[in-house]
Formats: C-alpha cells, sequence, structure tokens
C-alpha cells in the first residue's frame, strides 16, 4: 500500500484475505488497511489535495506541480496535478451556493455590477486524430459583484451558461449580503441590456441602473472628433456637464452639431445611446448619496478573479474545465476555501494519474 503525502511517500506492508466466493459479489479481495482508514493505494492524502489545488487555481498544472517540488520536496505528474484541481474545481459552485450570510442585519443601500468577458476555450471533433478537427473559439463568461455600501468585502458570482444563471446566483449573493425588499440597489455598468433585465430580476424596483460615465465619455469622444481634432477638453466639458445633471443640454449640444455634420455615424451613436436608456445618467443624484459613477470594480475583477487564470498566455480550456475553475476561484474570492476541505464522506480518494 503506497499514498502521497505533503511529507513524503508512505509505504505499508500489509495482510490482504481472499473472501469465499459469493453470489454477486465481485470483490473478492479484503483489504483490511484500506477499509479501516479509508486510504486506497496510490492516493493523495487530503493535505496534499488542498496544496496542489491552491496552486493548480493560480498557475498552469505544470508550474503547480514544479512549486510543489520547490515548496514541499514532494513530486507530482502534471495529469495528477491537472486531475485534483478539477476535481475540487468541480465541487466549488455547490459549497459557493450554500455559504453562510455575511452580515446580521438588513442592508439599506446595496452596490451591484455585472459585466462579460470572452475565455479562449477549445472544442474537438470526434476523430481518431482530435488535433486534427480541434475549434478555438472564444466563449463570454459573465461575472457579477455586490457589496454593501461602506463596507470593504465584495462578494462574487460568475456563469458561462446565460445571463438568467448568473442573475440566480446573484440573487444568492445579495441575500447572503443583507438583502430584503427595502434594500435599494444601484447598479453601475455599460449599456448591455442582459444587466439592466437581470438587476431587475434581482431587485425588481428596487434597483436603478447608472451608465458608466468613463463609458459614456467614449461615445462623447466619438462624436465630439466631428468637429474638433483634439477632443480632451470638449469631451470633459461633455463630462462635468453630465455630472451636474445636465444630459439633456448635451443631448442639444449634439443635435445642433448634427445639422452640420449630417452624415457623422459618431454623434448619431452617442444621440441614440443616450435617448434610448433614459433615466440611466443620474450621476448628479449617485455622488449626492456617495455612489460610485463607474463601474471599476467589476471591470478590475476580470483581471483579478478570472483573468489571472483563465487567459494566461497560450491557455486554451474544455469549456466544462474553464467553468470549473471560475467557480473555485469564485468560491476562493467569496471566502469560502476553508469549508471545501472540511471533512466530509463523499470527497472520495483521487488516485495518481498513470
Amino acid at each position: 500500500m503506497l499514498w502521497h503525502t505533503s511529507v513524503a511517500k508512505i509505504e505499508v506492508t500489509e495482510t490482504c484475505f481472499l473472501r469465499r466466493k459469493k453470489y454477486k459479489v465481485r470483490n473478492k479481495r479484503i483489504n483490511p488497511f484500506e477499509e479501516l482508514t479509508g486510504i486506497s493505494n496510490h492516493c493523495y492524502s487530503m493535505r496534499f489535495q488542498k496544496l496542489i489545488t491552491d496552486f493548480g487555481i493560480e498557475e498552469s498544472f505544470g508550474l503547480a506541480a514544479q512549486r510543489m517540488q520547490e515548496h514541499h520536496g514532494v513530486e507530482i505528474n502534471i495529469s495528477s496535478a491537472r486531475k485534483i484541481t478539477e476535481y475540487h474545481a468541480g465541487r466549488a459552485a455547490l459549497i459557493d451556493a450554500g455559504l453562510m450570510p455575511k452580515v446580521k442585519q438588513p442592508s439599506k443601500q446595496m452596490i451591484v455590477e455585472m459585466d462579460g468577458e470572452m475565455v479562449p476555450v477549445v472544442e474537438y471533433t470526434f476523430s481518431a486524430d482530435r488535433r486534427k478537427t480541434k475549434t478555438n473559439l472564444w466563449q463570454e463568461l459573465r461575472i457579477g459583484t455586490a457589496q454593501n455600501l461602506g463596507e470593504v468585502n465584495w462578494q462574487y458570482a460568475c456563469s458561462f451558461q446565460d445571463t438568467n444563471q448568473l442573475g440566480d446566483r446573484m440573487k444568492t449573493v445579495v441575500l447572503r449580503l443583507g438583502y430584503t425588499e427595502q434594500t435599494k440597489v444601484h447598479g453601475p455598468g455599460d449599456g448591455a441590456g442582459w444587466i439592466t433585465t437581470q438587476g431587475e430580476r434581482i431587485a425588481g424596483k428596487n434597483y436603478t441602473h447608472l451608465i458608466d460615465l468613463f463609458h459614456l465619455c467614449e461615445y462623447f469622444s466619438g462624436a465630439v472628433v466631428a468637429w474638433q481634432e483634439n477632443t480632451k477638453e470638449e469631451v470633459s466639458r461633455f463630462k462635468e456637464m453630465s455630472k451636474g445633471g445636465k444630459i439633456r443640454k448635451v443631448v442639444e449640444e449634439l443635435k445642433e452639431h448634427q445639422k452640420i455634420f449630417s452624415n457623422h455615424e459618431g454623434i448619431q451613436s452617442c444621440i441614440n445611446y443616450i435617448e434610448n436608456r433614459p433615466g440611466q445618467f443620474e450621476y448628479k443624484k449617485a455622488i449626492k448619496l456617495g455612489l460610485p459613477i463607474g463601474s471599476g470594480k467589476v471591470e478590475s475583477s476580470h483581471r483579478s478573479v478570472m483573468q489571472k487564470r483563465l487567459k494566461k498566455p497560450g491557455t486554451w480550456w474544455l469549456k466544462v474545465n474553464a467553468e470549473k475553475i471560475a467557480d473555485l476561484r469564485t468560491l476562493r474570492a467569496n471566502g469560502g476555501w476553508d469549508l471545501l476541505w472540511q471533512r466530509n464522506s463523499k470527497m472520495g480518494c483521487i488516485q495518481a494519474a498513470a
């Protein structure tokens, strides 16, 4: 009997017995040590699995195996590192859904931000040589963040499936943070329609969407270039007007310029963007309430929570594995890492890959 631990390989010689032949009993061999301890031949200790999973969700599996050798002096092949990491990552979504509430009192004001990013994935067609039939493509991963106003910590959710799944998971997150029917939810973000739809699914009439001011400035820049080469000052002026609650005057000015530059797409695009989103430019009110007017948190979460592992140079994922890693990194960001390693008889034994 041999198994791998974070200290060294441990080998035990045990006496095995043969069971008398019984009807419908396939296993004739009895291993007393395995039955008493739950340790199978060539498996990994729970601490070993925790360490390699820790490395595996931060670095490539090859580098994770190298880190294990450098820091703990034990060897593991790359296939086993991947197998262990993906096994525990597959349990993360269920554990994250069961995290306990983070607050003991109802929330009065909450901030919810949602956005999408593209992750490199690979698909294979059944073939003797899969290298010849693989397809590289980009899959959208949606991520959401939530926080009670005035607090430091954020909670996260993600989804590779569809917008409704992210909305459902974000609903769980806001309830964990103390959301009630009286909680006001502020949602800064870009103009994607699904963000507003899911915000309303989460909080109903208590949700107010605010277009990211810096995202709006990109439209200003595209319009201002029609009549001014140096757009910085004019964009800044429109920005200050918007922050002061004068978005209608901005539209009026744009329409005046449109009379001169009637065929300019940037001006028309900016006007349409504003007029198609009534009530989503209340920057003056948000500033007065101390609420953010940009979606910087979810933008930075793309890099710190997801892209740090999922978008390493040269990395392409099977969608199912990318989803598992995203769920595990979300669980860790939400403070549920230790719950993953609580003693649980259903965790099973992971054996070494050949």
